[in-house]
């Protein structure tokens, strides 16, 4: 299936005639701290018209339910459009009102805070591409999160990006707030640039690089996220850190790809899929290079975070991937403020929980469809793989990689006792 992925319901909701690039706020650039743009006068901030949808935002009695977490990771897709044509991308879509009206942001932004027993909050800034937006945008979600917050809330804000074309205001605003930045980059130019390209054909990495020493030189955190498919697999492993190494990119995640979810089991997921198995092979590669020659100059927090557990030093992996209660903890807010899985669900069936300018997000999860068969595929889980040495670490790992490779790996049964994580454990725990 190589036509993209429909993004639904995107052109369904009406509130999306509210633009909120028509008032542009003149704010020093000094106020860029999170405390600062709370005491940004309302009317500076916003337009006549956005203050009214704030106010009746505010004034609307709504009964928000617990949501049994304290804890939440909201992947915010502020946008849809993106300025890159990834071979493997299924999170872009064309057209209008693939942009989050003010009115979406407000809704979204206080459903998720008014939560009662959450505590903290992440909200991952992802698209397609955010840099594609004014950074006025997330001026404004900024200064909504300081006023709906309660006091006892952590928020935390952090970016996605492909780092191609990033604007001098858009350095400014992340400096300032000190965000932390992904940039998703796939190993060296001669893979990279194979895939990741603009909607001219052109690669990207050396626009990447530019944007990395740009970083660099405004001290901005920043990481790498690499999807690993067939190409990286068969890659010099060596080559690819020292390439991570030479353009100072030294924290890095590695995920593996994820095929089209419209996909029957049986149907080809092309050549550039990998199954779980051959994805821990690579992993189980790479750690044992790293170790040797990369682990005190590359923080890879996958392995870090492995060992520290399996030394004694922590009982927690700092990943969704093993989180064991990942789908009701990530959820996906797409421009229309409709609630979604983790994105890696994307076209799956039922993907889509409803909208939270209807629901609050308890009673959104608690009647999809989705969620309900996430419950039963967890508890099928555990129950299959809760003799394995190494369940009380992993979990079984990714549910949606899981039902994927039931889908496309007939060595991944229903009836498992591993997931196949236990490859990386084991040559981890054999060097310790």
């Amino acid at each position: 299936m190589s036509e993209k992925i429909e993004v639904i319901n995107i052109d369904e909701n009406s509130d999306m005639s509210t633009n909120y690039t028509k008032k542009r706020p003149k704010i020093p650039q000094e106020l860029y701290a999170y405390e600062d743009i709370k005491k940004i006068p309302i009317q500076d901030i916003l337009s006549d018209e956005e203050i009214e949808i704030y106010e009746n935002e505010m004034q609307k009695k709504i009964e928000v339910k617990p949501l049994g977490s304290n804890k939440l990771v909201v992947v915010t897709k502020a946008t849809r459009l993106c300025n890159l044509r990834c071979s493997y991308c299924h999170s872009w879509a064309e057209g209008k009102n693939n942009t989050m009206s003010f009115s979406s942001l407000v809704a979204m932004t206080k459903r998720i805070l008014d939560i009662p027993d959450l505590i903290r909050i992440e909200f991952v800034w992802h698209g397609g591409e955010v840099t594609r937006l004014r950074p006025e945008f997330f001026m404004k979600f900024i200064w909504l999160q300081q006023h709906i917050k309660r006091d006892n809330q952590f928020v935390t804000n952090a970016i996605q990006t492909n780092a191609v074309n990033i604007s001098e205001k858009w350095i400014e605003l992340i400096k300032r707030l000190n965000i932390s930045v992904g940039i998703s980059l796939d190993g060296h130019p001669e893979i990279n640039d194979s895939r990741r390209v603009d909607l001219k054909g052109i690669g990207t990495s050396k626009r990447i690089e530019k944007t990395i020493q740009t970083f660099r030189n405004n001290n901005i955190k920043y990481g790498g996220l690499v999807v690993v498919d067939r190409l990286i697999l068969e890659s010099n492993k060596r080559e690819l850190l020292d390439y991570f190494a030479r353009i100072h990119l030294h924290d890095l995640v590695f995920l593996d790809i994820v095929p089209d979810n419209r996909l029957l089991p049986g149907e080809s997921p092309g050549d550039s899929y990998i199954n779980y198995f051959e994805y821990m092979d690579f992993l189980s590669e790479l750690f044992l290079i790293w170790w040797k020659e990369y682990k005190d100059t590359i923080n890879i927090p996958l392995f870090n975070s492995f060992v520290g557990v399996l030394k004694g030093a922590s009982n927690v992996l700092m990943s969704c991937y093993w989180s064991e209660k990942c789908h009701q903890e990530v959820v996906t807010i797409e421009p229309n403020a409709t609630v979604s899985a983790c994105d890696k669900y994307v076209g799956s069936e039922n993907f889509y929980y409803g909208s939270l300018l209807d629901n609050d997000l308890k009673t959104l999860l608690e009647n999809s469809i989705h969620y309900e068969k996430s419950e039963k595929e967890e508890i099928d889980n555990n129950n299959n793989m809760k003799n394995c040495q190494w369940f009380n670490l992993c979990h079984g790992g990714c549910p949606q990689t899981r039902i994927s490779n039931r889908k496309h790996n007939k060595m991944y049964s229903d009836t498992l006792a591993c997931c196949g994580t236990d490859k990386l454990l084991n040559t981890i725990s054999g060097v310790l």
